[in-house]
């Protein structure tokens, strides 16, 4: 059970679905699993405070065609653990270590999100990197140095999406993953 003061981004005007509900099969936990923890659907929940500063984010970013896609907010510390244990059996403990924050578990308070872009016109998820390129390409300024077109993009669009998030209170989580980032309007700007 989320802790008091959460809602469900289905409440406002935002747009997402709970990732590992999503891609639970992909690894290796059952919906069964996630029941057993409290994870019943794709809901997002989020702390209310979230709300405003995302809706924020919303407007701005519909400005230039594009829409905020939440693929994760709140994360049990239970889900953690859970997605933790399959992680580590499916890519092994120094791979998972690298892109999951097990010590500090951020989404466990609510006020962390993941989150990608969609194009307005189209309501489809807008590539931010390529696949190709592996785990490396979802850390900040992967792209930086590369002088061909896509990659110009993708880093253009990852400053977009970093900067506009910055300006409304959420700063990069610990890992500087380029798409996850902690309500912290307290603290500086981390990029």
């Amino acid at each position: 059970m989320p802790p008091e003061n959460f809602v469900s981004i289905n409440e406002s005007n935002l747009k997402g679905s709970n990732f590992y509900w999503g891609k639970a099969e992909q690894y290796g936990i059952t919906k069964d699993e996630l029941k057993s923890i409290g994870l019943t659907d794709d809901r997002v929940l989020l702390h209310q405070d979230l709300i405003k500063p995302l809706l924020d984010v919303e407007d701005e970013l519909q400005k230039q065609n594009y829409r905020l896609f939440i693929k994760e907010g709140y994360r049990s510390k239970e889900l953690y653990k859970l997605v933790y244990q399959k992680r580590v059996v499916q890519f092994g403990k120094e791979k998972t270590d690298s892109l999951m924050n097990i010590s500090d578990m951020p989404h466990a308070m609510g006020k962390s999100v993941d989150v990608v872009l969609l194009d307005l016109k189209t309501n489809t998820e807008v590539s931010m990197r390529d696949p190709k390129d592996g785990t490396d390409a979802l850390f900040t300024n992967f792209y930086r140095d590369r002088t061909d077109k896509q990659s110009q993009e993708h880093q253009r669009l990852q400053d977009l999406l970093i900067n506009i998030m910055q300006k409304h209170g959420f700063r990069l989580g610990k890992l500087r993953e380029y798409f996850h980032f902690d309500y912290r309007p307290d603290v500086p700007k981390n990029y």
